[in-house]
């Protein structure tokens, strides 16, 4: 009786996920670059009944995978997959997440199988650390003042609808592929699958220009310092519930409140970071 609900939760937080981000996405990109990877599909993994530190294993890896794709797509969007110039936006946008979707399927699966022997969250978060203070020391821009959408513009009208449609199709055969039956390395898998993120790139894509596009990766790379965080304690805490008898309300409840705090910090954090971050380059900055 519970997994009907629980099927319709994740559908739900994660289309909601897929509208925010896009949305979020084209008005801040420093905050949206951060929300590609945000842990909503982690969190709900874990409620799962499988093994908490198992799924957390695999998405450690797994999320550092993901900024990767989401920078190669950034840079490569226009030749990668190739297509005529005369397509229209729809069709751009569903044949770069077909693209994105099958080069994820096989960097993620290639270290979802050699997650034993590589996935170590203190050292994976170390690597990260670098990595991100590398590129946002070397690559930070600041994007051009530009007219924001209303949230009513981007999605009440029928190019809204055909992409949120094609999000629901593409995850509800996510959920048929998770329900299987798989052990707790490949629900780690699939839960980071980063599709809302995937779907948000490709519309942005395809609507913005490509200085604006790049501007999102300019914090992307600070979303494992999230994540990994968030999916080692949240496990943790979860083993603790279940040890302690504690019951699925109080696990859905701290998978909420997880979540909020993990907000909480991307909205605390990412917007000064950014100021903090530009008066090192106030030529290429729109901001005082």
């Amino acid at each position: 009786m519970i997994e009907l609900p629980l099927t319709a939760t994740k559908l739900l937080l994660a289309t909601l996920a897929f509208v925010v981000i896009g949305w979020l996405g084209a008005r801040d990109k420093r905050i949206g670059g951060v929300l590609l990877t945000f842990p909503l599909l982690n969190g709900i993994a874990m409620l799962t009944g499988a093994d908490p530190l198992g799924i957390a294993a695999t998405i450690y890896l797994v999320v550092i995978w993901n900024c990767a794709l989401f920078l190669i797509a950034m840079y490569t969007c226009d030749y990668l997959p190739p297509l005529p110039v005369n397509w229209d936006q729809e069709a751009k946008l569903i044949a770069r997440v077909v693209c994105w979707a099958a080069l994820w399927t096989a960097g993620a699966t290639t270290l979802a199988l050699y997650r034993d022997a590589l996935s170590f969250a203190g050292w994976l978060l170390l690597m990260q650390f670098v990595l991100a203070a590398l590129y946002v020391w070397l690559m930070w821009r600041a994007p051009e003042p530009a007219s924001f959408p209303t949230f009513s513009d981007m999605w009440f009208n029928w190019r809204g609808c055909v992409r949120a449609a094609c999000f629901v199709a593409a995850f509800l055969l996510l959920l048929a592929i998770a329900h299987l039956g798989l052990d707790a390395r490949w629900i780690g898998w699939a839960s980071a699958l980063p599709l809302p993120g995937i779907f948000a790139l490709a519309m942005l894509s395809v609507t913005q220009k490509k200085d604006d596009l790049l501007a999102l990766g300019d914090t992307v790379l600070l979303g494992p310092l999230l994540v990994i965080p968030f999916n080692w304690l949240l496990s943790r805490a979860i083993i603790w519930l279940r040890i302690e008898g504690a019951g699925p309300s109080a696990e859905i409840a701290t998978v909420v409140v997880s979540w909020l705090a993990a907000a909480a910090v991307v909205w605390g954090v990412v917007p000064p970071f950014a100021r903090w971050r530009d008066r090192f380059d106030p030529k290429r900055s729109f901001r005082s």
